[in-house]
């Protein structure tokens, strides 16, 4: 018999003993952090996704409810017919005996305001009312039958989807609207003549386990998270070459980028273009006169043919501009009451005192002291030296208005032979900027020497011979087609994470405007102007790592579902459409004879049985 080294004392460190033994830490740095609930993580995310138990008007716009708005209203290519989504239930919540049917069963009214609190069947209590802050005492909605209040109803337990091979889930069933036009041949008016709803089937959704996976086919599953690049804008800078990558959630890419020739370009997608052609095309978002969503297609053409948007106003957007006046002959320049102004620094040619103290004299340079008295005593101008005005470009055209003639063009340079006709010719006043001097630099002064372009609507027609080369531009497919890249919630979302990030970056509030998944013109102007002050103001103005994980962002299971549901309803979508255009009658035509939720029920499928985030346990 061979002895076990182990038992042969008893008493010794061998000894087995039936209590487990007692966990040193040899930590110097302790911490009372605890190890988070990781599967609550994934979880929450797919709570979030179905918002289940949550009535239609208590739903947040996130999730399926995200999805369903954002592909609905349908419309057919005439107008004539138009499907609308109204709500969504997930499961079927009955009592035990089915009498008593619906979530508003679980919900009671608020006894000051009349809102609606949720109530626990299962633990009834005080419950807050979210709305005015009273306190309820609620009871549920008992079945006068089987005594039972409502709850979520399952044809098959986990244990027996295991058993049986079958897939742990419950009915998605969505309310649809559908409403048929009547048009007016003459005038193109439309009035309704018939609405209809149904609640149509949108085959079953995989229900989550307690223990984070998911059961299909009588297999359990679990959705691994996804780490991905967080949206955002993002800057990356070297010697002569500096990049802005506007990255979305969901649409096109937009980048700007300029080297050492000093020319700035805009990449939208993978189409390369001057970026003064964008930010031309883009001054009609900045200060539209009219919501060109409502207007017809000749009205909109009308008002982008008149719209002007020229080098001047582009440049006012990114340089220090500053006004000369000329009087009998003398040259000034005025005294701007707030922000940056290149009159610090120029050569003051009069004495100017306050009071007894002087400010500044003949042939000395006007500090920022001195410029911040100069606007305290609220001087309006000073006079300065012609030779101050070495580098000085034109912002708008200088024209002699006595004789039409024009002296400078915009974004010239004012020589000094032009600048002494100008004084001579009596020309009262004009705008200058200092491209070599200010922060911008001089790319976007050349970027616009090189652009032949100056209105906006050539500018559009420019970038929609760009993007889609080959097909004939006209002025409404032009601004459509832009409008739609970036103003547009159904092709476009930055998200709120992406939201949050461009705000940091660009000195926002955090939370200015949060839930907006849509960019605003004055977003890429915000964006080129931090790009072109890179160069010669890095300590302000820094680059991105890309690779850093503070830009990077996990996708959970509900998140990465919700991809999946709206590329099924894209595909639905389109189907729907071209049901509507071959169906004869639509007056006999019902909510469920458009729509076909394969596609749905299809990527759903796809994604739980053949994805690679999607693993066996």
């Amino acid at each position: 018999m061979i002895n076990n080294p182990l038992q042969i004392n008893s008493i010794g460190l061998g000894r087995r003993t039936s209590q487990s033994p007692e966990r040193v830490d040899f930590s110097k740095i302790y911490t009372t952090a605890q190890i988070p609930n990781l599967i609550e993580v994934q979880r929450e995310s797919y709570n979030r996704f179905l918002q289940m138990d949550l009535i239609p008007e208590e739903r947040d716009h996130i999730g399926l409810q995200s999805v369903f708005q954002s592909i609905f209203p349908v419309s057919d290519f005439r107008e004539t017919a138009t499907l609308e989504y109204v709500e969504y239930q997930i499961g079927n919540w009955q009592c035990k005996c089915g009498n008593l049917e619906g979530l508003e069963h679980l919900r009671a009214n608020c006894k000051n305001c009349g809102s609606k609190v949720k109530v626990d069947p299962f633990n009834p209590a005080d419950v807050l009312c979210n709305s005015c802050g009273t306190f309820n005492a609620v009871r549920p909605n008992l079945c006068n039958n089987c005594g039972e209040p409502v709850g979520l109803k399952h044809k098959h337990d986990q244990q027996e989807c295991q058993e049986r091979g079958m897939s742990y889930s419950v009915p998605l069933k969505v309310k649809i609207r559908l409403t048929v036009f009547d048009k007016d041949a003459e005038t193109g008016v439309s009035t309704i003549r018939d609405i209809k709803e149904e609640d149509v089937f949108f085959g079953e959704i995989p229900l989550m386990t307690d223990n984070g996976t998911f059961i299909i086919n009588g297999t359990e599953r679990v959705i691994v998270s996804q780490l991905h690049r967080s949206p955002g804008v993002f800057f990356k800078g070297d010697r002569d070459e500096y990049l802005a990558k506007i990255i979305p959630y969901r649409g096109s890419w937009v980048e700007f980028e300029y080297d050492q020739k000093g020319l700035l370009h805009a990449r939208l997608g993978k189409r390369k273009i001057l970026a003064t052609i964008f930010l031309r095309a883009l001054g009609l978002w900045l200060n539209p006169q009219i919501d060109m969503k409502t207007v017809s297609d000749t009205i909109l053409e009308e008002v982008v043919k008149n719209a002007e948007y020229g080098n001047a106003e582009i440049l006012k957007l990114f340089y220090v501009v500053d006004d000369a006046v000329v009087e009998k002959g003398k040259l000034y320049v005025k005294v701007k009451r707030e922000g940056e102004t290149h009159l610090a620094g120029m050569r003051a040619e009069e004495d100017i005192k306050d009071k007894k103290e002087e400010i500044t004299r003949v042939g000395k340079k006007i500090t920022k002291s001195a410029l911040a008295d100069l606007r305290r005593l609220g001087k309006e101008k000073v006079e300065v030296a012609p030779a101050d005005f070495e580098g000085a470009f034109a912002v708008n055209d200088v024209i002699n208005l006595e004789t039409g003639e024009v002296i400078i063009e915009s974004n010239t340079e004012i020589s000094a032979a032009k600048l002494q006709q100008i004084i001579e010719e009596g020309v009262e006043s004009f705008s200058v900027f200092f491209p070599k001097n200010d922060t911008i630099g001089e790319v976007i002064s050349n970027t616009l020497r090189k652009d032949a372009i100056s209105k906006p609507v050539d500018a559009l027609l420019e970038i929609y011979r760009k993007m889609r080369p080959g097909d004939p531009p006209t002025v409404p497919t032009a601004y459509h087609l832009l409008e739609g890249m970036f103003f547009d919630t159904r092709r476009f979302d930055l998200s709120r994470v992406g939201r949050l990030k461009f705000n940091i970056k660009m000195g926002r509030p955090e939370k200015d405007r949060i839930n907006d998944p849509l960019l605003e013109a004055k977003d890429f102007i915000e964006v080129v102007n931090y790009l072109l002050r890179m160069k010669r103001d890095s300590e302000h103005y820094s680059q991105d790592d890309i690779d850093h994980l503070g830009n990077r962002r996990v996708r959970a299971v509900g998140e990465l579902l919700e991809n999946q549901f709206r590329i099924g309803l894209e595909r639905m979508e389109r189907a729907i459409k071209e049901k509507m255009s071959i169906q004869q009658d639509m007056f006999t035509t019902m909510p469920r004879d458009l729509v076909n939720a394969k596609p749905v029920t299809a990527a759903v499928r796809e994604f739980f049985g053949s994805s690679q985030l999607s693993q066996f346990m």
